[in-house]
């Protein structure tokens, strides 16, 4: 997920592990919106928990999983 913090104008991004420890921890706390940190100048930028769910890896079905793991063929 790309950001441009909101004081010095410069871009930043959250992995998608980033992004899933701050919809787990909005979950926890029941905010809103999570505080992502800019590495260039340190102010804090609100990012809505609606941007980060949109963002968010998306995880097939389970029986979607196994049944791309039983077809799965590692020699091609």
């Amino acid at each position: 997920m790309q950001i441009r913090c909101q004081q010095c104008q410069r871009p930043f991004a959250l992995g998608k592990e980033a992004i899933l420890i701050a919809l787990a921890e909005l979950e926890q706390k029941k905010l809103h919106h999570y505080n992502a940190i800019c590495p260039h100048c340190g102010r804090t930028n609100r990012i809505s928990s609606k941007d980060l769910k949109r963002a968010a890896p998306r995880r097939q079905a389970p029986e979607q999983e196994i049944t791309n793991a039983e077809n799965f063929d590692p020699q091609t």
